[in-house]
């Protein structure tokens, strides 16, 4: 794969659940993602939270609950990020 197609995928594997979490601002979160280096990193916070949720909320280890709860805690700070980034005005350009 080029570099340029393994951007691509890197970058919508990282907006994907963030456009699925909140649908009704898909416009505003890919022009947020283009623009906003530390929204792409929050991006890929998401995503990575995400999954280590998933991981551990499927796990059956003794710490697995707990670490399914921190994780949960996290994505709920993270997704309030994502609130205020599209609560911001979008900037003239």
């Amino acid at each position: 794969m080029d570099p340029v197609k393994r951007k691509n995928a890197t970058a919508e594997a990282a907006l994907t659940p963030v456009l699925e979490k909140f649908p009704e601002a898909t416009a505003r979160i890919r022009e947020l993602f283009q623009q906003s280096p530390s929204f792409q990193s929050l991006c890929e916070d998401y995503r990575d939270c995400l999954t280590a949720w998933q991981y551990w909320r499927q796990a059956a280890s003794e710490e697995a609950q707990t670490l399914c709860q921190s994780y949960a805690e996290l994505l709920q700070e993270l997704e309030q990020e994502v609130r205020q980034y599209l609560d911001e005005e979008p900037s003239p350009g």
